[in-house]
């Protein structure tokens, strides 16, 4: 046959042996195997599925089952197959969530578990000292002249008294619903004389602060110390998302268990039966919200600050400033007004009240702290409110409470303490505060920080104080007793945080080299610590950058270094300096 009728040329000829292109050498392919000559009619053999390369002496084989293809070398002609994505792992999936600031929620969940454990074991600290008052109480009688484990008054079913057992064992998650804003239900049904419903509200403050303190303390020591790790890495989603649900969880367990936990008793003899339970929709977000948002707050506070954070850093600072000045002031006051009022009792005859009054701190102590800071604004007094059924002997009453109608050994210190507080605390807010020069942002929160924190804070004391009780005898009437905070708490709170603001900003710089740094420097102490590190790793960079060459050192030469011989570039330093 003519060598035109061969479709690649000459394959017989030695220039081109086997190959389409003249003069082109055969290439090797697969094992090193040539690729084959093509038939004398002109057709290509083809290659054999198994992988075996062009040109084998091999005859061709019928194609291997599909199992083997993916082990067969692509043709020269043929185009890759795509292959599908693998599915992400689980390392993947981490690393995704931490780059949008979700980590690990077992920390975020242990500490919300443990607010709540702190807050029953305040509970227990309530009933002590509960049981201690009423001890100590000069009442002739506690029993009353009953047997308390039998007599007519006793139900001698097994139920009713499993069911006494059961609400002695779960009053201390009663008494931390109460302190979650909820309201203790009583009912009563006494036969034929009709029922008595009773509602109270009122929470018991000690609980409260330990269950709220524990979250925040622990939150921020958690992000603190594993902010950073493998085990923590929360951003403000994954804070925020780990502590509504850690609230979410302790609320639901918390409404069942309260719920199953209600005090009851029956007896059927006399047809009487009588429940208690403080388990509601109301404790149920009180909790949800006591223990998330101190969680919350505590995450965040724990964070590592942004580049913008003294701008805003008045914000953070001013909740604090308010915290300090409620208690410099109502810590001193409170010592003096009881220890007037013990002296007071001692004069009149009626010492045996002091001893339980000192045993029932926990009880009544942290709300008569919380009623305090009100009265030292001296335009805020407590509202009294009262109103029902007159054949009883209640009188309908609106009354108000100011700081003059209290013992004159207690109002005269109030007076002074609460002139006095404001200068110490403006220096405070002065000593060491940082405002960027500048910008209007930051102008802004400085002048609004104070002001907002201490109309937060007064919202804050109202709900706390703020105690109710209704009850409701059918026939008879009703009768509503309420104590608070005056409304116009948080009007007053705003102008005074304003105030401070404007001793802080021009007259606490006249007093404050006066002042010693051991009672003022420790309130802004995170941030002088913040700026310092600041100042440090400025001064590392600069010297880094003052120690640098200002050329770049030039690379070895060498046959394998980069840029060295045989590069496009040359020999010796990078791009070329031999060029």
């Amino acid at each position: 046959m003519s060598q035109s009728n061969y479709p690649y040329g000459d394959g017989g000829s030695q220039g081109h042996p086997g190959s389409g292109y003249p003069g082109q050498q055969p290439a090797p392919q697969g094992d090193g195997e040539q690729l084959p000559a093509p038939s004398p009619d002109g057709a290509v053999p083809s290659s054999p599925a198994s992988g075996a390369s062009f040109g084998s002496a091999a005859p061709p084989t019928s194609p291997t089952p599909a199992a083997s293809a993916p082990s067969a070398a692509p043709g020269p002609w043929s185009g890759s197959a795509p292959s599908a994505p693998a599915p992400p792992s689980a390392a993947q999936a981490g690393a995704v969530l931490k780059k949008v600031g979700i980590g690990n929620p077992l920390p975020t969940f242990i500490v919300g578990a443990l607010a709540y454990v702190v807050a029953l074991g305040a509970s227990l600290v309530v009933i002590v000292s509960a049981v201690l008052a009423v001890l100590t109480f000069d009442t002739g009688d506690l029993t009353g002249g009953t047997d308390p484990i039998g007599g007519a008054g006793s139900s001698s079913g097994g139920d009713g008294g499993f069911q006494m057992i059961v609400g002695l064992i779960g009053i201390p998650f009663q008494l931390v619903s109460l302190a979650s804003f909820g309201s203790y239900d009583l009912d009563l049904s006494m036969g034929f004389l009709g029922s008595v419903t009773m509602s109270s509200r009122g929470l018991p403050l000690l609980i409260t602060v330990a269950m709220v303190a524990t979250g925040f303390l622990g939150a921020r020591l958690v992000q603190r110390r594993l902010g950073s790790g493998r085990w923590g890495s929360n951003g403000a989603l994954g804070a925020l998302l780990w502590t509504g649900i850690s609230g979410l969880a302790v609320a639901i367990f918390a409404v069942i268990v309260t719920r199953l936990t209600a005090f009851a008793y029956e007896d059927a003899s006399v047809g009487m039966s009588f429940s208690m339970h403080s388990a509601g929709a109301d404790m149920f977000f009180g909790t949800w919200v006591l223990i998330g948002l101190p969680m919350l707050l505590g995450h965040l506070a724990g964070m590592e600050k942004p580049s913008w954070w003294p701008l805003v850093a008045d914000l953070a600072a001013a909740p604090r400033l308010a915290l300090v000045h409620a208690l410099a002031f109502a810590i001193p006051v409170g010592i003096l007004t009881m220890v007037g009022g013990a002296i007071g009792l001692l004069l009149d005859g009626d010492g045996q009240m002091v001893i339980p009054l000192l045993l029932s701190l926990p009880i009544w102590g942290l709300t008569g702290l919380a009623m305090l800071p009100g009265l030292g604004m001296l335009t805020v007094p407590l509202h009294m409110n009262s109103q029902g059924a007159e054949d009883l002997g209640i009188q309908r009453a609106n009354e108000f409470l100011w700081f003059f109608d209290l013992p004159w050994y207690a109002w005269i210190p109030m007076v002074l303490i609460a002139l006095l507080i404001p200068l110490l605390v403006a220096v405070l807010w002065h000593r060491d505060r940082e405002i960027v020069s500048g910008s209007i942002p930051a102008l802004v929160a400085s002048w609004a920080a104070l002001p907002l924190a201490y109309f937060a804070g007064s919202l804050v004391l109202i709900a706390l104080v703020w105690t109710r009780t209704h009850v409701d005898m059918g026939l008879m009437g009703d009768i509503a007793v309420s104590m608070s905070l005056a409304a116009w708490m948080p009007l007053v709170a705003f102008f005074l945080g304003l105030v401070i603001e404007a001793i802080a900003r021009f007259g606490a710089p006249f007093v404050d080299r006066f002042v010693p740094g051991v009672l003022v420097n420790w309130f802004r102490r995170s941030a002088r610590a913040r700026r310092a590190e600041q100042a440090a790793s400025s001064e590392q960079v600069q010297g880094a950058e003052a120690a640098s060459p200002s050329q770049a050192p030039e690379m070895p030469v060498g046959t394998g270094a980069p840029y060295g011989h045989g590069s496009p570039y040359g020999q010796g330093s990078p791009y070329g300096s031999d060029r």
